[in-house]
């Protein structure tokens, strides 16, 4: 709420929060499911010489968020950014530990983009995530973990931090290839039959890329952070790891730089199409204008009903052709058909119509 103190939180979501610990080393796994933040810590400290990873999912209450600042020192303004959920993308080192919100980013089924905040906290040999609902792009990891003798399994609990982050990142290329081909099929129908609906499709995928941009732009520059303040060791044993992660990044980047240029031509497109619509109705019109102004003439002028015949019978001098015709009007009639037929034809010679 705003004004109150730095810290405070009040919440109660109605959900309990779901706790799944990985715990391994090089020749072991357990997935255990616990009841309380409590028991998952006394776990962890009583298997020291393991890695552990603690998927939070699920936010629970006020209650909850107390229990883990007290079981895992947390400080209470890092579980504040955590309740935001909107947060931007940061890294944060306190105390040895490492803080990190990411941004998790993918369409649902009405092909909508939906934002998620995404937490990690890092230290020796353990992290802990937390996350509103469960994310389908970590499935890899956890299975790569159960594998024995895999790389993840080998190295310190650093190379899991990498492997969940280097996953967050993966996850935004298949929506970079959804976007492609729905910007290719907007393009394929631009050119059959422009509508509104193109450039409002148009218009959200601009929005959503803007949104993918500034997200992962904050990823890149987290990651270069991590990197420059990683020790010797570190870099000697996972910097390549890291840089391929920064470069998806760049990767990922230009792709968006590229989308968004498309959809630009897109919306020129859109408009040229238009405009060469308002051309051809414009033509059309014009064409049928200009078909009925002799016409008019002809009829205007028979129109103005001078009389034929002054008040003795007589027939006045200087009247209207035809007037005194007993097939006049058939005979006008035929001259404005003539009119048509000769104006058709120029027109036609001429590439108008």
């Amino acid at each position: 709420m705003p004004g109150s103190a730095p810290g405070q939180y009040t919440f109660e979501t109605g959900e309990k929060a779901q706790l799944n610990l990985y715990s391994y080393n090089e020749l072991a796994l357990q997935h255990q499911v616990f009841d309380t933040l409590s028991d998952a810590r006394n776990y962890m400290d009583v298997h020291p010489d393991e890695k552990h990873w603690l998927q939070i999912v699920g936010y629970g209450n006020t209650a909850f968020f107390t229990e883990l600042k007290d079981n895992f020192h947390i400080h209470p303004l890092e579980l504040e950014d955590i309740l935001s959920s909107n947060a931007r993308p940061k890294m944060e080192i306190h105390q040895g530990k490492v803080f990190d919100i990411s941004r998790m980013l993918y369409y649902n089924e009405e092909l909508q983009l939906i934002d998620e905040q995404f937490n990690l906290f890092y230290t020796d040999n353990w992290l802990i995530s937390l996350q509103e609902s469960s994310m389908d792009c970590f499935n890899p990891v956890k299975e790569r973990i159960k594998i024995e003798g895999t790389l993840i399994r080998k190295s310190p609990a650093f190379y899991l931090y990498y492997a969940i982050t280097d996953a967050i990142i993966d996850n935004y290329f298949p929506m970079m290839e959804s976007i492609e081909n729905r910007l290719e099929t907007i393009e394929e129908e631009l050119f059959d039959n422009p509508s509104r609906s193109h450039l409002n499709d148009i218009q959200i995928l601009r929005r959503d890329l803007l949104t993918m941009r500034k997200t992962i732009t904050a990823e890149k520059e987290n990651l270069a952070d991590l990197i420059r303040g990683m020790d010797a060791e570190r870099q000697e044993r996972f910097g390549l790891y890291m840089q391929d992660a920064y470069e998806h990044c760049v990767h990922i980047l230009e792709l968006i730089d590229s989308q968004k240029e498309i959809a630009f031509s897109l919306i020129d497109i859109y408009l040229s199409s238009q405009n060469n619509r308002m051309s051809e109705v414009m033509k059309v019109l014009t064409i049928i204008s200009s078909i009925f102004i002799p016409l008019s003439f002809v009829a205007g002028l028979y129109g103005m009903n001078f009389v034929a015949q002054g008040p003795n019978g007589n027939k006045l001098p200087f009247n209207m052709p035809e007037l005194y015709q007993p097939y006049g009007y058939l005979t006008v009639l035929g001259i404005m058909v003539f009119i048509v037929i000769v104006q058709l034809i120029f027109f036609r010679r001429k590439g108008w119509i």
